[in-house]
């Protein structure tokens, strides 16, 4: 597995999995339009504008995407997700742990953070496991039913 600059093809292809509103709000937020088009969720997505990977397995197979920009002098991570077929088998953690490495390294920082749904169960017990813990955000939050959590970047656990 590699994790390499997300291409079109590969924002074209995460574009199938979300196939309600639920699923793509839970994912990119209240501001990602659904139902979507092609220009809308590039946009939305805002791919060229942040720095934007993808989680290839040998066969280049698409396993996951992810993004992260400087936030509050930390690496946030966003739009954080693993392939349907793909799920439960560790990958989200490597994912994780891989665009934290990259993104500290360039952005010169030593944390992460990111936000999720509170009523995300499963990404919760992802990133408690790995390290994060939730912590007050110092300005109002995005949007409503969201949690923000920080980890130091050297105490990930994958």
């Amino acid at each position: 597995m590699r994790l390499e600059t997300a291409t079109e093809s590969h924002v074209l292809e995460i574009m199938g999995w979300f196939p309600d509103l639920e699923s793509c709000r839970r994912w990119g937020g209240p501001d990602l339009r659904f139902p979507f088009t092609e220009a809308t969720f590039k946009h939305d997505v805002r791919w060229r504008e942040v720095p934007s990977f993808a989680l290839v397995a040998a066969d280049n197979e698409l396993l996951g995407f992810g993004q992260y920009y400087l936030r509050l002098g930390r690496c946030h991570l966003a739009r954080l997700v693993i392939a349907p077929a793909r799920r439960g088998r560790r990958l989200g953690a490597l994912l994780i742990a891989e665009l934290c490495r990259r993104g500290c390294l360039e952005l010169g920082v030593s944390a992460c953070s990111l936000f999720v749904m509170a009523d995300n169960a499963p990404a919760i017990r992802l990133y408690t496991r790995m390290g994060f813990v939730p912590q007050p955000y110092p300005e109002p939050l995005p949007f409503e039913g969201t949690l923000y959590l920080v980890a130091a970047a050297d105490k990930l656990r994958v």
